[in-house]
């Protein structure tokens, strides 16, 4: 297992590489945030027992990005699945998939989508300073979050979520929440916020200042991008960042299980193991 999980790491450390230089290419700004950040700065590359990749962009650089790899992304190698390019895409962030590989995990193996091993990209958007537009916000990341049922860790909003999602329909819920949730521009405000990670809306929140310019900081062998005041976004998120966190912590934070492998594409993995 910890061999697959080093090269797992490996194969998205490859991808990495491909969207920093794609990025570089294009002029899109992007900082690699929440655990990849902190690896970055408390292990000069992955937290090894780490299992994914989190990067953020500004909406501007976001919306960049989705336009410019309809033609220009390696469709080779690449996917970029969001609600437009995935029908049954269940989340309101992009993943950047390596359609050669196959990673299944247990909570998602019976939607019919493209699978392979991914980064996740998440839009960073603007917050608005007028209470009533905070609010309405917060709202509509709830909806959008709560399409995927499995964030939701209070029973009572599990099952209001549920009954609207029943009503309404979860499609339709999705795609206007995350609509109404990604329309603030970062350039015009102050206060930013990552929208679509499961957390809450106060730990996603950080500032215009805190993320700054994005600085390359060693990553195993090469330079990625974190925010600027690097300390003060991680201390925001974790607290004593550099504390090693217990093995019971750790087991806690593990993604669930999932089908691993690097060398046959989710389409052939499914001929070969029928």
């Amino acid at each position: 297992m910890e061999n697959n999980k080093r090269n797992l790491q490996l194969k998205i450390l490859e991808m990495v590489k491909y969207l920093d230089d794609f990025c570089c290419e294009n002029n899109i700004e992007y900082y690699i945030i929440y655990g990849s950040c902190l690896g970055a700065v408390r292990h000069k590359g992955f937290i090894p027992w780490d299992d994914d990749f989190d990067i953020g962009m500004t909406l501007e650089n976001y919306n960049k990005f989705i336009s410019i790899c309809e033609t220009k992304l390696d469709k080779k190698r690449y996917f970029l699945q969001t609600l437009e390019t995935e029908p049954n895409y269940y989340l309101s962030f992009a993943k950047l998939r390596d359609i050669n590989t196959t990673l299944i995990e247990n909570g998602n193996k019976d939607i019919d989508i493209t699978y392979g091993v991914y980064i996740d990209i998440f839009p960073i958007v603007g917050v608005p300073n007028n209470k009533l537009k905070r609010k309405i916000l917060e709202i509509n990341r709830a909806f959008a979050l709560s399409a995927n049922i499995n964030v939701i860790n209070t029973k009572f909003l599990y099952y209001i979520f549920k009954i609207v999602l029943k009503i309404f329909g979860k499609k339709r819920i999705l795609k206007y929440c995350t609509r109404q949730s990604i329309k603030y521009s970062c350039a015009n405000h102050e206060n930013w916020c990552s929208i679509f990670d499961g957390d809450g809306f106060e730990i996603n929140s950080t500032t215009k200042t805190i993320m700054g310019k994005p600085t390359y900081v060693p990553f195993e062998d090469t330079e990625l991008p974190i925010p600027e005041k690097y300390d003060e976004y991680l201390k925001h998120i974790y607290g004593n960042y550099m504390r090693i966190p217990t093995p019971d912590e750790i087991k806690a934070k593990e993604h669930t299980a999932y089908i691993l492998d690097l060398n046959h594409s989710y389409k052939d993995h499914l001929k070969l193991y029928k």
